[in-house]
C-alpha cells in the first residue's frame, strides 16, 4: 500500500501536495517488496538483540472513506478509525483513538444532559481546534532508589 501511495505521490509530482480525495476508496495490500524489488513473504523478527523466527507478511489493505473514517483488515484483524492528511508533512494520520471519541460522543448525545452537552462541546472543540489540546505529560515513575540521606554501608 505505501509503494502505490508514494507513486501517487511522486505521480502529481513532488511538489504538489496530496489531497484527501486522491485517496478516498479501497487500498488493497498486493505484496511487499525489499530494497531490490524482490517480493518478500517472510520478515526476519528480532526482539531485544535476538532472533525470534520470522512473521509472514500480512498487512493491512484500507477503505478510506470521504467521512474522515477508515476500515483496515487482513485475514486476522479489522479495525476502524480516523484518518486525515496531515497537511505540513504530507502523510497520512490514522487514528483509532478517534474512533472511540466518536464512540463516547455518540453515547453522550444519546443520554443528553447538562454535563454530557457540554462534554460534547469540548468533543467538538477538540475536533476543530486539537492544536490548542496537549497531552498530559506523565510524570516520572520512581526507580526504586532509596530517596533522602539513608545510606546502605554496611
Amino acid at each position: 500500500i505505501f509503494t502505490v501511495l508514494t507513486l501517487l505521490i511522486f505521480q502529481k509530482g513532488i511538489a504538489q501536495k496530496v489531497s484527501e480525495s486522491d485517496l478516498i476508496g479501497e487500498w488493497t495490500f498486493i505484496e511487499l517488496q525489499d530494497e531490490n524489488g524482490e517480493i518478500q513473504t517472510k520478515i526476519p523478527l528480532t526482539r531485544f538483540g535476538n532472533d525470534m523466527g520470522f512473521e509472514k507478511v500480512n498487512r493491512d489493505s484500507y477503505i478510506f472513506n470521504d467521512d474522515g473514517t477508515y476500515k483496515s483488515f487482513n485475514p486476522l484483524n479489522t479495525s476502524y478509525g480516523i484518518w486525515f492528511v496531515d497537511k505540513k508533512t504530507n502523510e497520512i494520520v490514522k487514528s483509532k483513538i478517534y474512533s472511540q471519541i466518536n464512540n463516547v460522543r455518540s453515547y453522550l448525545e444519546k443520554n443528553r444532559s447538562d454535563f454530557n452537552d457540554y462534554l460534547v462541546i469540548k468533543i467538538n472543540d477538540f475536533y476543530a481546534n486539537p492544536d490548542q489540546y496537549m497531552p498530559i505529560e506523565k510524570t516520572k515513575t520512581p526507580d526504586g532508589s532509596p530517596i533522602g540521606d539513608f545510606s546502605c554501608d554496611y
